[in-house]
């Protein structure tokens, strides 16, 4: 019986030794992707009228909440202009992957064609962060843009009023 107890207590300290380094290891994650994030929306990559909104859009807070880190592969869909590019982008670009979904070109629409050559020459404009961003087409058909299972993480951002009219 008594070394019943001893067994049964070493397995509840065992547990909780890793429930502990468990949750240590989380938050480390999670400081780090936060301490990441803080630095990249002060940067000077981002102009200054998009880090005038980070007060109301709340990128880092919002971004963490996803449980957004460095080493995910995320598929931002309609990225343009790019104000998410600016951040998800550098997070990623050394241990993950950013893709840019972005509309199908269509030559009859000056709107969505000078949107997408803007959206472009801000990627090139900056080739030491956005260098190995993926721009992909979001198909219009119901296919995939990139393969099944190639990403961790789907994101958009004020798209969805596109979507409803």
């Amino acid at each position: 019986m008594m070394l019943e107890k001893r067994i049964s207590g070493a397995a509840a300290l065992a547990s909780a030794v890793l429930a502990v380094a468990a949750c240590a290891t989380g938050g480390s994650s999670r400081q780090t992707t936060a301490e990441a994030l803080t630095a990249i929306l002060a940067a000077d990559h981002r102009s200054v009228e998009n880090r005038a909104r980070d007060r109301y859009r709340h990128p880092k807070e919002t971004l963490l909440f996803f449980g957004i880190r460095p080493e995910m592969r995320v598929l931002e869909v309609w990225p343009e202009p790019g104000w998410y590019t600016e951040v998800i982008a550098p997070l990623v670009r050394e241990k993950g992957k950013y893709y840019a979904a972005v509309i199908a070109a269509d030559p009859t629409s000056k709107y969505i064609t000078e949107r997408l050559e803007a959206y472009r020459r801000k990627l090139a404009e900056r080739a030491d962060l956005y260098d190995r961003v993926s721009v992909v087409t979001f198909p219009t058909d119901g296919g995939d843009a990139v393969p099944p299972g190639s990403v961790d993480m789907v994101v958009t951002f004020r798209n969805i009023h596109n979507w409803m009219s």
